[in-house]
């Protein structure tokens, strides 16, 4: 499989709402998305990481550990300043394909809060996101839902409430115009349920109220 994810417990605001990470085995080696921590399991399994791709200010926590000699760290603007106790090897601040032609890496310019990078798997047809939107359902814990109800992040494909006050709209209304121009139907989130197919429309939905 050229696209993995690996789910993992994760606390926010004392409830937990899960991560993933995914890994996407590219004709150069494998590259890491939103690391989870290096367990055991994991450091066996994924024995040819190249590239390390922390994609935003808030998905980071991990990173450090999968730094290991001939792995190639990448950063969004801004994190650097956050975590000084890391070293990047380049930052992404423009739309591009740093990691060869099978991905397409997008970074959001429209929440400086987070400088979310996305991604786009082509050959799965998959767009993976971090906070850009959350897809929290029942199969979640009460903890969580409750929660993420509280900054508007639940039930279904949708921003939270903090991704919506901190947006530059017309910023937004760009960056959002061009990552639906993209070909993706999978929809991967690091919080929530996969939307297995429909995800372009899940997102289009998810931003209306941008007058897309």
């Amino acid at each position: 499989m050229t696209l993995r994810s690996y789910y993992a417990d994760q606390n926010f605001l004392g409830a937990n709402i899960g991560t993933r990470m995914s890994a996407m085995k590219l004709a150069g080696g494998t590259l890491l998305y939103s690391p989870i921590r290096k367990s055991d399991a994991l450091r066996d399994e994924l024995t040819d990481v190249r590239w390390v791709l922390a994609p935003s200010k808030f998905h980071h926590l991990y990173a450090g550990e999968w730094f290991d000699d001939g792995v190639r760290s990448y950063a969004p603007q801004g994190l650097h300043d956050k975590r000084q106790d890391l070293t990047f090897d380049e930052v992404i601040a423009e739309p591009g394909e740093p990691f060869g032609d099978e991905v397409y890496v997008f970074p959001l310019r429209f929440i400086p809060m987070t400088s979310e990078v996305v991604i786009l798997h082509r050959e799965s047809r998959s767009l993976i996101v971090c906070d850009l939107v959350f897809n929290i359902t029942k199969e979640n814990t009460f903890g969580a839902r409750f929660m993420m109800g509280l900054v508007g992040g639940y039930p279904g494909v949708r921003p939270s409430l903090l991704e919506k006050l901190a947006t530059d709209k017309d910023l937004a209304r760009e960056d959002m115009g061009a990552l639906l121009d993209l070909d993706f139907d999978r929809l991967v989130l690091a919080h929530g349920a996969i939307v297995e197919s429909g995800g372009k429309d899940a997102l289009a939905k998810a931003y209306g109220w941008l007058g897309l």
